[in-house]
């Protein structure tokens, strides 16, 4: 279970990148990407800063909860590290408060 916001993905990007792209480590252009992600200031950059260097808006932005489509800025990811084959949910903050709701009725009931 890990908490996914902007800041967290802000946080991780450098990381994210670099693993990603981990072949193509001998590659100027990607050392200098890494190494201006690596300079960002990490509580104060904005979505706008990381799109700026890396050139899409994909790698910190609300992230689609598994559960009601609807984007979000907060979610929560459960099961698996994200992988091709793996079990992963991402489920947002009113979805969660449903799913708490559901399960105390049970318990309750």
């Amino acid at each position: 279970m890990k908490l996914i916001t902007i800041r967290s993905q802000i946080r991780d990007v450098a990381d994210r990148f670099a693993a990603q792209y981990r072949g193509k480590s001998g590659n100027p252009a990607w050392r200098e990407t890494i190494a201006r992600l690596e300079c960002l200031d990490k509580e104060t950059a904005t979505p706008e800063d990381v799109a700026a260097i890396i050139g899409n808006r994909s790698w910190v932005c609300p992230t689609v909860c598994s559960e009601c489509r609807v984007e979000s800025e907060v979610v929560v990811r459960l099961g698996d590290e994200p992988d091709y084959d793996s079990n992963t949910t991402w489920i947002c903050p009113s979805c969660l408060q449903k799913a708490l709701t559901l399960a105390t009725q049970h318990i309750e009931g």
